[in-house]
């Protein structure tokens, strides 16, 4: 029986040529981050070289971000015993890659001299994969031909942005709009041209809200802009989201050179202001605004059950 004890217990050596073997970088932390020790196969993965990791914290030797990460999962792995499937991204002697980063906290022995809790990290290249993902994810998610976001990133964590803001009584917007006319300009120049328009467009879009609002190819020559955290009062909230309104118009408004073509473009913009909706609702809403924005000479948006000459007052 001790002898079949013995065989099932790999040595030191055995164990530290299995270790040697694997593709991983290995570190040994402590719960503020601090490396002593580490095992590397590919130095060229890492962030700075081995001996300069030694005794230094991961907030002294990377990025604020990725630093952030790993100490969450510290923390979760104190907690939990475990932490598995964190992502960092970081600059290496062989450029930008991708990690996953998992941790187990280590189980104390009798020749362990030390009486903090240690963990053991392994920090996995996946820099293809990840690559592959954000790709698929980027055509699954975006428009190509303007490159924005595309109606289906509603669903893509834009809920969870807007339910923040609305916890915190602040309220969102969101304007419906459409390209009057739009199809004359592909009927008299062609689709390239008209291409070209929408493109223009969307870039002015995206110049005339803030860095945190989102513009979305809603499809054909419509637009969709989701605007969270405004003012908690309606008054001033409204009267934030009619000068986005305005400056889109301004800019939208300023004619468009394509290949010797001068084209001007009128846009229409239905708005719905809220603090407590759902972001289906809030669009279908913007849209029927929007019909009521077309219809108007003067002012080119609406407010959704709200009449124009009273928007702004």
């Amino acid at each position: 029986m001790a002898r079949t004890q013995a065989l099932a217990q790999p040595s030191y050596e055995e164990l530290a040529s299995t270790l040697s073997a694997m593709p991983d970088l290995m570190f040994e932390l402590d719960e503020e981050g601090r490396h002593w020790d580490a095992r590397i196969l590919r130095p060229e993965l890492l962030v700075a070289p081995a001996e300069q990791l030694i005794g230094h914290t991961v907030t002294e030797v990377m990025p604020e971000q990725a630093a952030k990460i790993v100490m969450q999962a510290l923390q979760e792995a104190k907690v939990n015993g475990y932490s598995h499937g964190s992502h960092i991204h970081l600059s290496t002697p062989v450029g930008e890659r991708w990690f996953e980063v998992s941790i187990a906290r280590k189980v104390m022995t009798a020749s362990d001299h030390h009486a903090e809790t240690r963990f053991i990290v392994l920090s996995r290249d996946i820099n293809d994969r990840k690559l592959e993902y954000l790709e698929a994810e980027k055509l699954a998610y975006h428009d190509q031909l303007t490159e924005l976001p595309n109606r289906h990133v509603l669903q893509h964590g834009l809920t969870e942005q807007l339910r923040v803001g609305q916890q915190l009584g602040s309220y969102s917007a969101i304007l419906f709009l459409d390209l009057d006319d739009f199809k004359k300009v592909n009927d008299l120049h062609g689709h390239h041209v008209g291409d070209q328009l929408l493109k223009a467009v969307a870039q002015r879009l995206c110049a005339s809200v803030r860095q945190d609002d989102v513009v979305i190819r809603w499809g054909g020559d419509e637009f969709v802009i989701l605007i969270t955290h405004l003012s908690p009062q309606q008054p001033q909230a409204e009267s934030h989201v009619v000068g986005i309104c305005q400056q889109i118009i301004n800019k939208v408004d300023k004619p468009y050179l394509f290949e010797g073509n001068k084209l001007s473009c009128r846009i229409s913009i239905g708005v719905s202001l809220f603090n407590n909706l759902d972001i289906e609702t809030g669009i279908q809403q913007a849209d029927s605004a929007m019909y009521q924005a077309k219809q108007s000479d003067s002012v080119r948006y609406a407010f959704y059950n709200k009449p124009i000459k009273d928007v702004g007052t």
